[in-house]
């Protein structure tokens, strides 16, 4: 369901088009020149084409609220647009050679139907793209947050360490996390799981303040990551 709240570039945008739509239909009926059925199917057309294009921008901007989505929705206002002023021009031309010799309908009609289908696809087109690189970015999102947590968590530690002995280790560990492979797949889940529980256990024996323990369990960590990033390295080939 699109959000269809309007800020004030959206305001903006409506506005701009209603000012378009409304010259358009007042020239278009106040000044006498021979309106031929052509000429009123363009008029028809180009109607459809801007409250088309108006809905395109809404659903290009609306259809969800993250940064890509955002991103990506300008092609499709882009189509919209350039639908809608090319919709306009042909009417106008349409419009102008009908005041002086008659043009078939089927000309008008033909031009606006491919100009339609045309638009039509292209929204297709650069809306699955969008839809494709939201689920690659979703995709990405949920592989990282693993190993992202795990930086989180490690940082945490070393802040509450007044160990001088074993600070600079768990440093060196910190540094280990961060370079890590952020990528998480499936053959790595299980030693995440881990890692993870030894890195709980590690923030206990850090409040505790037991030396040879915490240097037993960055070592036992240190091990685990290096497994976890040979995985990660061989998956990949």
């Amino acid at each position: 369901m699109m959000n269809m709240q309007l800020n004030k570039k959206s305001k903006s945008v409506i506005t701009v088009y209603a000012i378009v739509l409304f010259v358009y239909v007042l020239a278009f009926l106040i000044i006498p020149f021979n309106k031929t059925a052509a000429s009123w199917i363009s008029f028809v057309f180009t109607i459809i084409a801007i409250a088309g294009s108006l809905f395109v921008c809404g659903y290009a901007f609306n259809a969800k609220q993250t940064l890509v989505s955002k991103i990506y929705g300008y092609p499709i206002f882009r189509v919209g647009a350039v639908y809608a002023i090319a919709q306009l021009s042909i009417g106008v031309v349409i419009c102008a050679i009908s005041a002086v010799i008659a043009v078939p309908y089927w000309v008008a009609l033909l031009v606006s139907v491919i100009l339609l289908g045309a638009a039509a696809i292209g929204v297709i087109i650069t809306d699955n793209t969008r839809d494709l690189v939201e689920e690659v970015d979703e995709s990405v999102n949920v592989d990282t947050k693993n190993v992202t947590r795990f930086q989180i968590y490690i940082a945490g530690i070393v802040d509450i360490c007044e160990n001088t002995e074993v600070k600079a280790d768990l440093e060196k560990l910190n540094e280990l996390f961060r370079f890590s492979d952020p990528v998480t797949n499936d053959e790595t889940r299980e030693i995440e799981e881990s890692i993870k529980s030894m890195l709980t256990e590690l923030k206990m024996l850090v409040v505790d303040g037991s030396t040879d323990d915490i240097k037993v369990m960055i070592k036992k960590i240190t091990n685990a990551l290096n497994e976890r990033n040979r995985i990660c390295k061989a998956t990949k080939q």
